[in-house]
């Protein structure tokens, strides 16, 4: 009998995360999944007019409630004093925590990512023949973590989300001039991301159901003479999550796994 490939029964997609990439733009940005399910720039810009938000077809293997909320955010600023400029990206965490805390009722909290300095290009020069002194980028990104609890309707978590936005879209609050010459941080907020904080709790599911739909499969395409079984596996990957709504994601675990006939002893 020819040897049969079994494909992995369970994809899902990665579901975008809180944590930004770490290149240098040319000015701070953030591209994230939106709560609603399609891809949406930190701008928030509206659409012409409504339309309808498609959903998916494909929810993986398990549907549970989403339990957190994030919205990714990225700070740049540039100084002669590196460390000097952590500090102050620092500091402006926390107006960020203050902030997303007043619009959920102190339920966010921050948590920090990655962080980058590089040398910032200058061509000018203090004297004709002296060059500038040096000066430098730094970058930190992290997200405003909000709790989900079990028991929030729709329109509990959807006004959430509001807030959320409405937060982000407060910049004056976040950085405060500090006059002629002050150095300026630039901000760029993500998307509110609705997902689940630990998808690793439901692997031992997602594996029950994996093997049940692999002996299914195994039954319907066997024969009395050549019975199938598992005969090799990868090991399994990261569960992933697929956003459905404000109240489903769907789990997937993917497995890549070859039935054969069993070898026959003698």
């Amino acid at each position: 009998m020819e040897k049969l490939r079994f494909a992995p029964l369970l994809l899902g997609f990665l579901a975008l995360g809180c944590s930004p990439s770490m290149q240098e733009p040319s000015a701070p940005s953030l591209l994230s999944g939106s709560s609603y399910g399609s891809s949406a720039p930190s701008s928030f810009s509206a659409p012409s007019g409504p339309s309808i938000p498609r959903h998916g077809d494909s929810h993986g293997a398990l549907v549970v409630r989403p339990d957190l909320a994030c919205v990714p955010f990225v700070l740049r600023v540039e100084m002669a004093d590196a460390k000097a400029a952590l500090d102050l990206l620092e500091k402006t965490t926390l107006v960020i925590k203050e902030r997303f805390g007043a619009a959920t009722g102190g339920a966010a909290t921050t948590a920090m990512l990655g962080a980058n300095t590089v040398a910032a290009g200058s061509h000018a020069k203090v004297k004709e023949d002296d060059p500038a002194p040096p000066r430098f980028v730094v970058t930190v990104d992290g997200a405003v973590e909000v709790p989900l609890a079990a028991e929030a309707g729709y329109w509990a978590r959807a006004k959430l989300v509001a807030g959320l936005v409405e937060a982000s879209r407060k910049f004056d609050a976040v950085v405060p001039s500090g006059g002629e010459g002050a150095p300026k941080i630039e901000v760029a907020f993500g998307a509110p991301e609705i997902k689940l904080r630990d998808p690793e709790s439901f692997r031992p599911e997602l594996v029950k159901r994996w093997v049940e739909r692999a002996r299914a499969f195994a039954r319907v395409v066997e024969s009395e003479r050549a019975p199938l079984h598992l005969v090799s596996c990868e090991p399994p990957n990261a569960i992933t999550q697929t956003h459905i709504s404000l109240e489903k994601v769907g789990l997937a675990l993917p497995v890549s796994c070859r039935i054969d006939v069993a070898p026959t002893t003698r």
